[in-house]
């Protein structure tokens, strides 16, 4: 019978049975695209490291920062014993800098590491004149390999900050002016509840986990680039880099809500019931991950989600998947114009899937400008397929499972987010 089927002209022409389907110029595209940041991520990545490590390679103190943290990290297979933990003294503000730990780590167990407390003198870099920066270096032997930390003292730069100020304030209000365009021109146009959770969105999403000028061309670990993103000599990559920066977008999506209640309109009152589940979804990552920092967020799922592997990463999309859904489904059951996808889309990939990060491929380590070029590419793929997805999924017909499921999400949405957020916070509570 199968063979009759096969064989009848009714049915498929064996002709295109017997030749592989070709995949479409999209997909062919996309594969390209991935095969290439494969391949710049492994050519860009340093050799794995070896032996003891401080990290950061260069602390840097503020008048902010005057006591900091070096963690000496043993990346060989055998015990490092460390000895000779010492300033040096040719250097000219060695005086300045001091060790707080009563007693030196005497050796670093093979895969493990060990923390040095550092302070600094201000009032060494404040006599006899005006304010100045300064440096040192810090030696010590791991093993019989002699190693040399770079110690710096940096003094507020305004002008450096006040540019940095500018530029950040100049595209904040680029934003404010393409969202009151979108109120008058965009189709369907934008109202005032609308845009404020969007600018908010776009202000606060980390770009990347920080920038360090000086070291583009560099191989920099995960310690260098924080110490940069936290103000010490780099720049965070967010155009407001808030510590409790989620708090903000939560509190503009609950006024945004408010403000469409004041429309008696069945539509304003649907789209007022979706900000307001949003915000409770999008609790749920932030209450599991213990942070409202956005860069602490995204950098919270690099972790593995099994015993710190990178493998199989601890995404908010597998941490939160109830949270996920219903964002996922209330952003797409109403209409919506495509900067209100894009903005959402921007929230919804810093909460929920990493950021800038990639899966079984950690740039930490890597040549830091190639770096901060693959996640900026890996940020907007990821941007523009949830905006994408969420268009489909608007887009999907009436009568559909898809649609059904839609309906359902929608309806449930604010009940399933707050039991979503009750279950997280008794399992932070127990864990």
């Amino acid at each position: 019978m199968t063979l009759a089927v096969v064989a009848s002209p009714a049915a498929t022409d064996s002709s295109r049975l017997s030749q592989p389907r070709s995949s479409s110029p999209s997909s062919r595209r996309l594969a390209s695209i991935c095969l290439a940041l494969g391949m710049l991520a492994l050519v860009g990545c340093a050799a794995p490291p070896t032996g003891v490590r401080a990290e950061p390679s260069t602390l840097v103190f503020t008048p902010a920062a005057e006591r900091l943290e070096l963690r000496l990290v043993n990346h060989g297979e055998a015990a490092a014993p460390l000895t000779a933990i010492r300033f040096d003294s040719r250097t000219p503000d060695w005086s300045a800098f001091a060790i707080e730990d009563r007693e030196y780590p005497r050796e670093i167990a093979a895969g493990g590491a060990v923390s040095l407390r550092l302070r600094v003198d201000h009032d060494h870099f404040t006599r006899g004149g005006a304010p100045r920066s300064g440096s040192a270096r810090l030696l010590f032997a791991a093993g019989a390999a002699p190693q040399i930390v770079e110690l710096r003292y940096a003094q507020p730069d305004p002008a450096g900050d006040l540019l940095r100020a500018g530029i950040r304030t100049a595209v904040l209000l680029a934003l404010a002016a393409l969202a009151w365009i979108g109120t008058r021109r965009l189709k369907p146009p934008l109202t005032w509840p609308a845009w404020l959770p969007l600018i908010a969105a776009f202000a606060l999403l980390p770009f990347g986990p920080g920038l360090c000028p000086d070291a583009i061309g560099r191989p920099l670990s995960a310690a260098d680039v924080e110490q940069c993103a936290a103000g010490r000599g780099g720049v965070p990559l967010a155009l407001v880099a808030v510590g409790e920066g989620w708090i903000v977008y939560l509190v503009a999506l609950v006024i945004a809500a408010l403000g469409r209640l004041t429309d008696t309109t069945p539509l304003a009152r649907r789209l007022a019931s979706r900000d307001l589940a949003l915000a409770a979804a999008f609790a749920g990552p932030l209450l599991a991950f213990g942070t409202l920092d956005p860069r602490r967020l995204v950098g919270e799922q690099a972790v593995g989600l099994f015993h710190g592997a990178a493998i199989f990463p601890g995404w908010g999309l597998v941490v939160q998947p109830i949270a996920a859904a219903v964002t996922l489904a209330v952003a797409a059951a109403p209409p919506t114009g495509r900067l209100e996808r894009l903005g959402f889309a921007a929230v919804f990939v810093a909460c929920f899937l990493g950021g800038a990060g990639l899966p079984m491929l950690p740039l930490a380590g890597a040549v830091h400008g190639l770096a901060l070029f693959i996640g900026a590419v890996v940020l907007a793929a990821k941007i523009a397929a949830v905006a994408w997805l969420v268009q489909r999924l608007h887009a999907t017909a009436s009568g559909s499972r898809a649609r059904a499921a839609l309906f359902f999400f929608e309806r449930a949405a604010i009940p399933l987010a707050l039991a979503n957020l009750l279950v997280t916070s008794a399992y932070a509570l127990l864990r």
